[in-house]
């Protein structure tokens, strides 16, 4: 794939429903990720985890907040 193919999905704006995937994402690596990580005893991967999904958790918001505001 060259840049002029790659340009126009790159510039395309995000959707609503791309914010939701992300929130999804969050709550996934809230919930399972670091639910397996604290099973396996690795505390570090458990932290990683729940940063990481209150992280997506957040872009997803501000996405969709941005999207409201833009209209």
């Amino acid at each position: 794939m060259d840049s002029a193919q790659l340009m126009p999905i790159l510039l395309a704006p995000l959707s609503l429903s791309f914010a939701v995937m992300i929130i999804l994402l969050g709550l996934y690596s809230l919930i399972f990720n670091a639910a397996d990580a604290k099973d396996k005893n690795h505390p570090r991967a458990e932290q990683v985890a729940r940063r990481g999904g209150w992280l997506y958790i957040m872009v997803g918001i501000a996405l969709m907040i941005q999207q409201m505001i833009s209209g």
